[in-house]
């Protein structure tokens, strides 16, 4: 489950009854546990207890697959949770030094990512923008989120105004801004700044791209950083779809990239012949004729020197 423990709740007196201290182990042992099973028993106990136990129901949440039924969970607890803070007079801007802020702001992302699993993405905003007033220690999760609905939404413009604006420099800024600077190029011209976007974007995290395509399948190791990188590419798997040209030019790269660096194996063959059909056989041939030796950041550095993407 967390990899930082529990999450924390309320502060003890020291004089917790012996139903709250079975509720506090059950979810000391739901936090620990790695069998799912398990894990929705434990749940299911300490909500037969307090059935209206923020961090309980939170995983409860997280254990639901069916986004309707998770969004009740979630909301239910939000109001619980909220009127508690109020009654207890914690402003928003306190949450992250409050016990049971804490579980709110985790609430509001899940809310938030589960009302735009549903196509909600008006109520998800909302939650975002609360969200972001805060610093949230979530790899960037919900900022990824906020960058995805502007896609959605065609707010080129903006995207690339708030990109440039943002100092947190992760991995939904620098999709975000490669799609933005990519569809506000006029027509036919040099598309030298989104090609820089898009090696930058490739340094950060290699293997990102080949999830979103769907040339690499989901990882199955316990690599955290993995799982985060395919979590994604799973949310922007979709943006390439906002334009054929968009689509066969960021695949043009990637596939590019991918022959270059050995990532295709016995498929080489045939990725050849696709990246022939996008237009990227010349580059590759005159790539071929370079000195490809190191790692996956020093192919990348020598196909953005040479301004691989760049053109038509």
């Amino acid at each position: 489950m967390r990899g930082n423990g529990r999450l924390p709740f309320e502060e003890s007196d020291g004089c917790m009854d012996e139903e709250e201290m079975d509720v506090e182990a059950l979810l000391d042992r739901a936090y620990e546990s790695e069998d799912a099973e398990e894990v929705e028993a434990l749940v299911a106990r300490a909500l037969e207890i307090e059935p209206d136990n923020p961090e309980a129901l939170l995983l409860r949440a997280d254990l639901t697959d069916d986004d309707e039924e998770r969004l009740s969970i979630l909301q239910g607890a939000l109001e619980a949770v909220e009127a508690v803070l109020k009654e207890e007079g914690v402003d928003e801007e306190a949450y992250e030094e409050n016990p049971l802020g804490t579980v709110y702001l985790a609430l509001m992302q899940r809310a938030a990512f589960t009302l735009y699993g549903v196509g909600d993405d008006e109520r998800a905003m909302e939650l975002i923008e609360r969200l972001l007033r805060h610093d949230l220690d979530d790899n960037g999760a919900v900022k990824s989120l906020y960058y995805r609905i502007l896609i959605e939404q065609n707010e080129w413009q903006l995207i690339l105004s708030r990109t440039m604006q943002d100092e947190d420099h992760q991995l939904g800024w620098a999709y975000a801004r490669l799609c933005a600077a990519f569809m506000l190029a006029p027509k036919g011209a040099d598309r030298g700044t989104a090609a820089r976007m898009f090696w930058e974007a490739l340094t950060m995290s290699p293997n990102v791209p080949f999830y979103m395509l769907g040339y690499f399948a989901e990882p199955a190791d316990d690599s955290e950083t993995e799982e985060e990188d395919f979590n994604f590419a799973s949310l922007y798997a979709d943006v390439w779809s906002t334009s054929r040209d968009l689509l066969n030019w960021f695949s043009r790269g990637v596939i590019l990239f991918g022959l270059l660096s050995g990532r295709f194996g016995e498929e080489s063959g045939d990725m050849l012949e696709i990246l022939t059909s996008l237009g990227g056989r010349q580059e590759y041939e005159a790539m071929c004729k370079l000195p490809m030796e190191g790692d996956d950041v020093a192919v990348i550095e020598t196909l953005a020197a040479h301004h691989c993407l760049a053109g038509q």
